[in-house]
């Protein structure tokens, strides 16, 4: 992380990540978000996503989670995807397991009815969402997950998850989190590398702290 803010500018330039958030309104949000929407028939959320201005790709089908890995938002839809999975899940199989390989994306599901087992998994937090199809209520829904991914405090709160799961002492946790907010307000992240070095060992977890600043910086950049 040590050629991240090198230059003077850049400091300056993301002196504030939730200051800089709570300023962004959704429209240039959109433009620096990308979403991916899977469904093996119907384009027409991709359509509207793009008309409104979103910056949206589409897949009519998914077969490995490593797909989804530019993206950072994914919606999709539960039947007719992944089908050479030979899961009885079908789309909400791989969606699970994006979620699980990517814990920073926001990865969705949606559906023409309502599935009780699906609702079910969602207690345990294997997705984000899980929507029954309505054009006219998913952007206000995107709209709010793309909030949620920008969000300093939430993405935090994914990683501390993480790093719970990994056995990371409550001490290191937060030590790292003085240095992870104070890095956002100060645009320089050199005491968060040292610490993240000092009590992480877990590579994944490194790599997610990484790309939760990379995340922000993208999105919330002016």
């Amino acid at each position: 992380m040590r050629w991240l803010f090198k230059r003077e500018g850049q400091r300056k330039r993301y002196a504030s990540a939730i200051e800089l958030l709570e300023k962004s309104n959704i429209a240039s949000l959109r433009k620096r978000t990308k979403i991916l929407v899977v469904d093996d028939e119907d384009e027409e959320i991709y359509e509207v996503l793009k008309e409104r201005q979103y910056d949206a790709y589409y897949k009519n089908d998914i077969t490995y989670s490593i797909e989804a890995e530019p993206f950072d938002i994914i919606l999709m839809d539960i039947r007719g995807v992944a089908r050479r999975r030979k899961s009885n899940m079908e789309g909400f199989a791989i969606a699970c397991e994006i979620k699980s390989k990517y814990p920073l994306k926001r990865v969705c599901c949606y559906s023409g009815s309502v599935h009780q087992e699906i609702s079910e998994q969602l207690a345990d937090r294997k997705i984000d969402a899980f929507w029954v199809k309505d054009i006219d209520k998913m952007c206000e829904k995107i709209d709010n997950l793309i909030m949620e991914y920008a969000d300093v405090e939430k993405q935090w709160e994914v990683l501390r998850e993480e790093m719970v799961k990994n056995k990371i002492s409550e001490e290191d946790i937060r030590r790292i989190r003085e240095a992870y907010f104070e890095g956002f307000k100060k645009g320089n992240f050199a005491e968060l590398n040292i610490v993240t070095m000092e009590t992480i060992k877990n590579a994944s977890t490194m790599l997610n702290i990484v790309n939760s600043i990379l995340t922000l910086i993208k999105v919330l950049a002016v």
